[in-house]
């Protein structure tokens, strides 16, 4: 399945980059080792050296292309055709489904955010830089809604934050349950910000 790594140019990088997402999913940024990423990818640790000269160098560069995918997912959301509130639904449906590439852009920011404290200066740089690229395309679609009487007042910024949280918790939940447990559906979380007619 595709992801935010096939923003990267090259096929190899691309490679890499999806199997130290997996990697750095499953063992944390400080259990993940080169030789690790090279296993799962199946090349060899020179290899990855190769593209990469550290474990920094792949999580800040994944930091990099997930950030750069969560504002591009927000950005064609908010480009499509419909009410903004058609639009946004769009985008809760595509992050919520079971295999979504959407979701997977904000997968490594919420590693990042868990563990803040031990990986990269470089990376924490990045994050910082880029947190706000999803917020520019839907907080203009959030005040158009308002306009149109489809959302609820309030301060946008609030409210995309709020969304934000729902999409990242859920994003959270989605990686540590069953697919047999329920999971709600997109009517339920966007509850919230829909103003009753």
């Amino acid at each position: 399945m595709e992801g935010f790594e096939q923003l990267a140019p090259d096929k190899a990088i691309r490679q890499i980059i999806y199997h130290a997402v997996e990697v750095f999913s499953k063992k944390g940024y400080a259990g993940t080792k080169i030789k690790d990423i090279a296993a799962s990818a199946g090349f060899s640790q020179g290899y990855v050296y190769m593209y990469f000269k550290s474990k920094d160098d792949i999580f800040t560069r994944i930091v990099e292309l997930a950030s750069d995918g969560a504002g591009m997912s927000v950005q064609y959301a908010a480009e499509l055709e419909g009410s903004p509130m058609e639009r946004i639904t769009w985008l809760t449906e595509a992050f919520l489904s079971p295999d979504s590439i959407a979701l997977q852009h904000f997968r490594l920011i919420l590693l990042q955010t868990a563990t803040s404290e031990a990986i990269p200066e470089e990376a924490k740089r990045v994050a910082k830089e880029k947190i706000m690229k999803p917020f520019e395309h839907l907080v203009p679609l959030i005040i158009a809604g308002q306009q149109a009487g489809e959302i609820v007042p309030g301060d946008p910024v609030e409210i995309a934050i709020a969304y934000f949280s729902f999409i990242q918790g859920l994003g959270i939940a989605r990686l540590q349950t069953t697919s047999a447990a329920p999971f709600p559906s997109t009517e339920l979380v966007l509850r919230f910000m829909k103003r009753e007619r």
